[in-house]
């Protein structure tokens, strides 16, 4: 799962494994952008085995139900706005955990209680927060619940990416302080420590107008980084970057509206302009230059391991689009789907030419050599077309070049006016917020 989970993400980043506790008993709990991409993802990531709290109308009927539970280590939760006859259920579910978590085992909770893909954690439910105190109040056992937070670019695209950051464990006596007797009061406010946490691993946009601006000036931002830095970013200096254009738009949308729609107005007229003329806003980051001969020999070397990969793999990558398109899947499921779909077709696609030529040669590590082979042919295959069109990209922007200096040099100039905008909100903003907490 960890070697699919590399191939369908173009870069899969984790950082904090070290806040995983050593043993249990462990409440993992995450934001939920995908439906069942999330605990796919987490499941390949940490090293306990874990337990999954899935909403009961998902895991099918009868036998189907029982596969879920039993294969898939999945707990059926009845949610009152989907299942209100059924929600009585929940007592025997709320002890089936406790009698797991005091085995020092580990479950993972979506506390937001739905999927939806947006940049916002949504309200958690107290879920969470009442099983961690039932455990510890009927078996004795400090339970430690540990925050995830994952942060996609795009979570139902192939080749998109992932960072996921793990937080420090949350315990129940971290409201101790507060001396609350209520129990109600107890469950809400170790939610709200949760919350906030879970919210310090990831983007969090609370107006979800503000996601389509915040997607365009993280792009430009992204852009103008690489264009100054030899090296690649990493996925932790991108999600630093992404937190200060969320808190800058956030200060901004309360106190300076005005800003946002200059930024915004600015923006939509640029990208608007360079799509007209055929070129991203990567190309003329980069600014104009020449094709290198290096750049050329990459293309004409790699032809042959091109050739082999796209040839060796395109029965099952079409054959996965071909199902997508014969079977109306929904939006939210895409992600997911597709990889699952892709992991099973991919395994018997290569599995097959394995023992196949395994048996035509007489020697099993021929067949394995082959799989390897093709396997790795078929992640080069996706960088090569990366470059193709990074080089399309270039040539674009010199043909404009040529053909109209003028229009090219208006589009560098309002891309340098739009990026000093940026950088002059983002000093002003950090400099009245020191202003504000000077300490």
């Amino acid at each position: 799962m960890r070697l699919t989970l590399k191939s369908y993400f173009k870069v899969l980043k984790v950082t904090g494994k070290e806040n995983i506790p050593k043993h249990g008993p462990i409440i993992f709990v995450s934001n939920h952008p995908s439906t069942l991409m999330d605990p796919v993802v987490i499941g390949a990531i940490v090293p306990p085995q874990l337990y999954f709290l899935a909403a009961a109308e998902f895991m099918g009927k009868g036998i189907v139900t029982w596969l879920m539970q039993k294969l898939f280590n999945m707990i059926p939760i009845y949610r009152p706005n989907t299942l209100p006859d059924k929600s009585a259920k929940n007592v025997d579910v709320f002890d089936k955990c406790f009698r797991h978590l005091s085995h020092k085992g580990s479950i993972l909770i979506f506390p937001e209680g739905s999927s939806i893909t947006e940049k916002k954690l949504r309200p958690l439910k107290t879920g969470v927060a009442r099983i961690a105190f039932g455990t510890e109040k009927q078996y004795d056992v400090q339970v430690q619940i540990v925050p995830v937070g994952l942060n996609y670019s795009d979570p139902h695209s192939f080749q998109s990416e992932l960072y996921v950051r793990i937080g420090s464990p949350i315990l129940t006596s971290d409201i101790d302080d507060l001396q609350l007797d209520d129990e109600f009061e107890k469950a809400k406010a170790l939610t709200q420590i949760i919350e906030k946490r879970l919210k310090d691993n990831l983007i969090h946009l609370e107006d979800e107008k503000l996601e389509a601006l915040f997607e365009k000036v993280r792009r430009i931002s992204a852009h103008e980084l690489r264009a100054f830095n030899a090296q690649k970013l990493r996925l932790e200096d991108k999600f630093k970057l992404d937190q200060e254009i969320q808190e800058g738009m956030a200060y901004y949308a309360r106190r300076h509206p005005e800003v946002l729609e200059m930024i915004t107005r600015n923006l939509d007229n640029y990208i608007r302009r360079s799509e007209f003329y055929g070129v991203g806003d990567a190309a003329i980051s980069k600014g104009v230059g020449k094709i290198s001969w290096y750049d050329y020999m990459r293309i004409v070397l790699g032809i042959p391991v091109f050739v082999l990969g796209y040839v060796s793999n395109s029965l099952p990558y079409y054959t996965t689009i071909w199902i997508f398109r014969r079977f109306k899947i929904g939006p939210s499921f895409h992600g997911s789907i597709g990889m699952s779909i892709g992991m099973f077709l991919y395994l018997i696609w290569y599995i097959g030419w394995g023992v196949y030529v395994s048996d035509l040669t007489g020697y099993w590590w021929f067949g394995f050599l082959l799989i390897a082979v093709v396997y790795l042919a078929g992640r080069f295959t996706l960088k090569y077309l990366r470059l193709i069109f990074q080089m399309r990209q270039k040539g674009k922007l010199n043909r404009l070049l040529k053909k109209d200096r003028n229009v090219l040099e208006s589009l560098f100039e309002e891309r340098n006016e739009i990026i000093k905008e940026i950088v002059m909100y983002s000093e002003k903003y950090k400099f009245e917020i020191a202003q504000m907490n000077p300490d």
